[in-house]
């Protein structure tokens, strides 16, 4: 099958599905539609963990309708159509609630319909001449089942026109901006309210595909590119032995585009005076990369520094900062602060609908040399976390003994191993000259540590987690300094602030700077109140953030913790965050425990 066949493949079995979860959340299933799905055929693996999961939960439902009538029982129509109402009208529900389907109400701070997403889908569907039809006249236009129907349209068009690349964007930008920021919360609250497995089994399909969806647009281009498509198939990874000399050949040829970082050690300057720091800096040669410890620091600070000048102000006018270096920025990094970046990027680009144009400045000007990771070190868990492996990178290196192994997997930086750019080299003896080799990076397969995650699915459970005692018990042990979100590759949270310059003048500048939920100051507000006051109040915080507030966020298997350890071993008291997940699990089994009994 030609990149052309594919991609009008691919846009319509993805619009056959939007449709199909259209007609769903539009209206009760009724009889003819659950005869219809009974006739399908779901995988048994998908593409996607909450997708698989779905497939399952609705197969299985489906399953267990009578097979011995030649009808569907009007007992399974009429319970879903109970379980409809309940869910999505709140029908018998004290207080109104359910997880209704409207953008509106999850993207609002009144939680109500009729607010900006209305508003702002209902011009996206007049700008490409779209109206209600009968059956959907009574649905507002920011309706899950409109949203969805909409998608559905925009793929119709890029299979009508192949060549024209708009309908891709508007498909990227309305997942992104609409789709993805209201739909987890609400297949969250679907299976929350829901009695039926057939309504829980969608939500999962649902949010399982969206995330999915996201994945496949990322890396589709219209099939105009289809000579470049078929020769990056034929092309793939290319690999290299080189000594150490020839990588800092291609390190200097590569330093006229690129800043260069990798972890280094710093001496005497670890959190004992007898002790060295392993921290990121910018590197001429490879002698200078520490591979065969964990660096104390992660890389987020290259990426999302720790004090940011985001605007100058000079009495009645602003100037944004521009950008001191033109080059872009490589960094050797492993698999987990790869997959650090990843969480970075959803929470900075992806929460919300709109993109920290600060973030994204410096983060599209990274590639990663990914460094390959032998065993982990003692206090790691990335395999538990599912952060020991990616795909993210732009080349892999194994430093091997004297030479080093490198798999360029970005076409980009071929020219500098095949001997193009190597060429530029005016002494002959010093030339690169690489060896092509068969190397395949490896990754981690077992950690000393195996965590177990808390199993939190609804918001009954959440609320267990949060009263549990053994929060207090860090209101002793925890001394609020926040050397566990320094260190952290994930850790997010910044404050503002505004630097005058001179006490006469109004000229200044506006920072953006590291701060920590960790902090006894963090939640203050100007009039002294504390929303979070004890130091086990904000670790209850931050845990329920890592494991799964993220994860609720954004979905699938992933959570926010990517399982490096550097925190445990940061920690002035020797809190273990590794612990404090696998305790918080203990306590809630052993609470459910009591409850069944």
């Amino acid at each position: 099958m030609n990149a052309r066949s594919f991609y009008l493949d691919l846009m319509e079995n993805r619009e056959k599905l939007y449709r199909f979860l259209s007609s769903i959340y539009q209206k009760e299933v009724d009889r003819a539609l659950l005869t219809q799905m009974k006739a399908m055929t779901f995988p048994s693996e998908a593409e996607a963990p909450s997708l698989t999961e779905g497939y399952r939960m609705l197969k299985d439902y489906l399953d267990q309708i009578d097979e011995r009538k030649a009808r569907i029982p009007e007992d399974e129509v009429t319970d879903l159509a109970a379980d409809y109402a309940k869910i999505f009208l709140a029908a018998g529900i004290s207080q109104g609630s359910a997880a209704f389907p409207y953008e509106s109400v999850y993207t609002s701070p009144e939680r109500i319909i009729m607010q900006d997403a209305w508003e702002t889908v209902r011009k996206l569907y007049e700008s490409v001449g779209l109206i209600k039809n009968v059956e959907t006249s009574g649905l507002f236009e920011d309706h899950i089942a409109l949203e969805l129907e909409f998608m559905a349209f925009l793929c119709e068009e890029s299979h009508r026109d192949p060549d024209c690349s708009d309908w891709l964007i508007k498909q990227r930008e309305f997942l992104r901006d609409h789709l993805l920021n209201w739909v987890p919360s609400f297949t969250a609250d679907v299976n929350q309210y829901a009695d039926t497995a057939f309504y829980k089994g969608i939500a999962k399909i649902t949010e399982g595909f969206l995330r999915f969806d996201k994945e496949i647009l990322a890396g589709i281009s219209a099939p105009f590119d289809e000579e470049r498509i078929e020769n990056q198939n034929e092309v793939g990874e290319t690999a290299f032995s080189l000594n150490p000399e020839n990588m800092d050949q291609i390190l200097q040829e590569l330093k006229k585009e690129y800043r260069i970082f990798a972890p280094k050690r710093y001496e005497k300057r670890g959190a004992k005076s007898s002790s060295d720091l392993i921290r990121y800096g910018e590197i001429n040669s490879v002698q200078e990369i520490v591979h065969e410890s964990q660096s104390d620091f992660s890389p987020k600070e290259i990426y999302y520094p720790i004090t940011q000048t985001m605007i100058r102000f000079q009495e009645n006018q602003s100037i944004e900062e521009p950008s001191a270096d033109s080059r872009g920025v490589l960094i050797f990094a492993r698999p987990c602060d790869i997959n650090g970046i990843k969480r970075l990027d959803n929470i900075f680009l992806e929460n919300g609908g709109h993109g920290d144009i600060y973030y994204e400045r410096l983060r599209d000007k990274v590639r990663f040399i990914m460094m390959e990771c032998g065993g982990g070190w003692d206090d790691c868990f990335c395999v538990s976390m599912g952060t020991n492996k990616t795909e993210d990178y732009s080349m892999a290196i194994r430093f091997d003994q004297k030479n080093l192994l490198v798999s360029v997997k970005d076409q980009a930086f071929d020219p500098y191993f095949s001997g193009e750019k190597s060429n530029e080299f005016t002494d002959e003896n010093t030339k690169v000259t690489p060896e092509n080799v068969d190397f395949t990076p490896q990754f981690v397969t077992s950690n000393k540590k195996k965590v177990r995650l808390p199993k939190i699915q609804n918001r009954q459970q959440l609320k267990k987690a949060s009263d549990l005692e053994f929060w207090k018990e860090f209101d002793e042990q925890c001394i609020g300094c926040g050397g566990c979100s320094a260190v952290c590759g994930t850790c997010s949270c910044f404050d503002t602030v505004d630097i005058i310059y001179d006490e006469t003048s109004s000229d200044g500048e506006r920072r953006r700077v590291w701060s920590s939920c960790m902090l006894d100051t963090y939640t203050m507000t100007a009039g002294g109140s504390r929303f979070r006051k004890t130091p086990g109040a904000n670790m209850r915080f931050k845990t329920l953030h890592k494991v799964y507030d993220y994860n609720l966020r954004f979905g699938d298997e992933e959570h926010m913790c990517v399982g490096c350890g550097r925190c445990d071993r940061r920690c002035p008291k020797e809190i273990s965050f590794f612990d404090i997940i696998c305790r918080l699990s203990e306590e809630l089994e052993y609470r459910n425990r009591k409850v069944e009994r």
